[in-house]
């Protein structure tokens, strides 16, 4: 997903695509950072996600880029930098080239809080959408022949009840709190709910929020944040009142489960933390308890079940929704999802070991251990009962819902049709509009032009050249142009050093000739057919030689790539009954990838889904050159 030069639509829902957040979390933690300032940095081009280049930001280890998701939004992405090279340099196989800018750390911070007071804003705004389809949600609940309501996180509470766990939780509360607290919250509740038609609660529909760069979008948030916040505070209480534990089929135990003396102590601490932070969250009473208590309340449980049975236990985690890789893919690539299962045992491990060395442990740190665990169990799982796979590169959290019969009293069905109508009409509105906010276009707003207005909104005249040096503008030059760009900074500005990164292949390569003769190894690799570092896959349309690491022989390869390319495409024609015009696809594309080479110019580079990541970081060390 890259909002690149030239842009393509991520391949959402490819195998290849799927497993990378799998791969992403396969790799070990923590990496250590790199001792730079401000990097510039240009990816050359691919044809998988962008096909004239990328540009970014690093700061350290965290790297600051723009992307065109699938819903249209073309937005900033902060991810740490091994998952950003791991993604360009290893399993896209292109080469980076970054130039360091040497700046005083006053410049340095405010461009990167100018980024992250941006990338603030656009949180907002995407969480403003969701609230607006949170309203269309709750409507169409009620709308329905039997109203309910779907009430985030309850769904890892089951029918039975009675546990001790439970009990404990809720003595706790009763003794803090006092005996009435929950009786009386509960009435409360109740109360304002058995009010809301006559408050005009339904219909408080607030002014849609601003959607420009200069205004913070505040936004309170629709009727269904009013409702969803007293409905699942009473989910809670119920749950709480009637000592619900939780259902087997929301937890798991990993494969290394046995938990010794050490770790029942630090986890007994951390339950008892909780608890704790629990009891102060309900006694300050904010509008928004309900949620956090319920996640609360379910990791307390399963805390309790591990430290009664000796193993550990977690909530399961991944959304509903979540992307799947079914399992005759993950058969189709056996040897990688093998290699990804083993690294993310290996890395549960690796933290578990962190922590049990660690002085304490805390919510965060087990939010971290869950999330891991959880990826590790699921693919783990699938290839054991042969089913498929979720996968996500969000954090996960447990948010499993449930839904509730709404049993309070309801406006006349004709104004719930009307109050629906109006939210799906707010929740377009405002999502056309962040399109026109963020949009993306492929010479006036680019990966490149976000970085360069971004400085030009961050810093001042002075600053801008004190800091950085001469002014550009990308749209008066070739600089919306990643390479274009990549070396007017290094004209225009003050580049203190500049660093190569090889792509997997050429890196491979190297690695090669040292051990053997370097015309054996040009020869072997030169080709599809032949080559050792490469396999074919659904990422890349079929080809014969690669033209990345030669270029005076690049026309004739080329000539051979387009003559390929148009006669696979040709015999496609006769399979298309049978492959519904993959091959037809597949040669076409791989005809047009093959024009440039013609030029002495080369896009497609092939791209590496089976690599690891620990393989690509331990041969990730750029090549630096110092001056400009």
């Amino acid at each position: 997903m890259s909002g690149s030069f030239i842009n393509e639509r991520p391949f959402r829902g490819r195998f290849s695509f799927l497993l990378l957040p799998i791969l992403f979390f396969a790799s070990s933690y923590p990496t250590g950072a790199k001792d730079v300032l401000l990097d510039f940095i240009y990816v050359d081009a691919n044809t998988g996600q962008s096909s004239g280049g990328h540009s970014a930001l690093r700061f350290q280890d965290t790297v600051y880029h723009f992307q065109y998701y699938p819903d249209e939004i073309f937005r900033i992405v902060r991810e740490p930098y091994e998952n950003f090279s791991y993604s360009y340099n290893t399993y896209s196989n292109r080469t980076s080239r970054i130039v360091s800018l040497s700046l005083p750390e006053s410049g340095l911070e405010k461009i990167r809080d100018g980024l992250e007071r941006y990338s603030l804003q656009q949180f907002k705004h995407l969480n403003n959408l969701e609230g607006l389809r949170s309203d269309s949600d709750f409507f169409r609940g009620l709308h329905s022949p039997d109203p309910k309501v779907s009430i985030p996180s309850l769904g890892y509470f089951g029918e039975e009840s009675g546990l001790e766990d439970v009990s404990s939780v809720h003595g706790f509360l009763r003794e803090r709190l006092g005996a009435d607290w929950l009786g009386k919250t509960r009435s409360r509740l109740k109360q304002e709910l058995f009010e809301a038609v006559e408050q005009g609660r339904f219909s408080d529909f607030p002014d849609l929020p601003p959607t420009t760069r200069r205004e913070y979008p505040f936004f309170k948030g629709g009727p269904a944040k009013w409702f969803l916040s007293r409905l699942s505070k009473l989910a809670f209480l119920e749950t709480l009142e009637k000592r619900k534990v939780l259902s087997k089929e929301t937890i798991f135990s990993p494969a290394s489960y046995h938990i010794n003396e050490l770790e029942k102590s630090k986890l007994s601490i951390l339950r008892n933390d909780l608890m704790n932070s629990l009891s102060a969250s309900l006694e300050e009473d904010p509008s928004d308890w309900g949620p956090s208590a319920l996640v609360s309340l379910a990791r307390i449980l399963a805390m309790e079940e591990s430290l009664r049975s000796g193993r550990l236990v977690f909530l399961i985690t991944f959304p509903q929704g979540s992307d799947s890789v079914p399992f005759d893919r993950l058969a189709e690539q056996k040897e990688t999802t093998d290699r990804a299962s083993g690294e993310l045992f290996a890395a549960s491990t690796e933290y578990r070991k962190s922590l049990n060395a660690a002085s304490e442990w805390n919510e965060e740190k087990y939010r971290t251990w869950e999330d891991l665990e959880n990826r590790a169990f699921e693919l783990r799982t699938g290839l054991a009962r042969g089913i498929s796979v979720r996968n996500t590169f969000e954090i996960l959290h447990p948010s499993l819902p449930a839904v509730i019969p709404y049993s309070f009293p309801l406006p006349p069905r004709e104004k719930l049709s009307f109050w629906l109508d109006l939210s799906d009409k707010r929740e377009k509105e405002y999502y056309n509009n962040l399109k026109i906010l963020y949009d993306f276009r492929l010479i006036r707003r680019n990966c490149t032009t976000e970085i360069f207005d971004s400085f030009d909104d961050i810093l001042n005249e002075k600053e801008y050249e004190l800091w950085l040096g001469r002014k550009i503008d990308p749209r008066t030059s070739l600089a919306f142009i990643p390479f274009a760009a990549y070396d007017k900074i290094k004209a225009d500005w003050k580049p203190m050093s500049e660093e190569t990164v090889l792509s997997f292949r050429k890196r491979k390569l190297e690695s090669m000739r040292k051990a053997e003769s370097s015309w054996k190894v040009s020869l072997r690799e030169s080709n599809t057919r032949t080559s050792t570092i490469y396999e074919s896959n659904e990422e890349d349309s079929d080809f014969l030689f690669f033209t990345d690491d030669v270029i005076w022989i690049r026309p004739v390869y080329g000539l051979i790539n387009l003559g390929f390319g148009l006669g696979n495409g040709f015999v496609g024609i006769f399979t298309l009954p049978f492959d519904r015009g993959a091959r037809v696809k597949s040669g076409l594309q791989s005809a047009f990838f093959s024009l440039p080479e013609l030029i002495f110019f080369n896009i497609r580079k092939g791209s590496f889904p089976k690599a690891s990541p620990r393989e690509s970081q331990e041969s990730s060390n750029g090549e630096k050159s110092v001056g400009p």
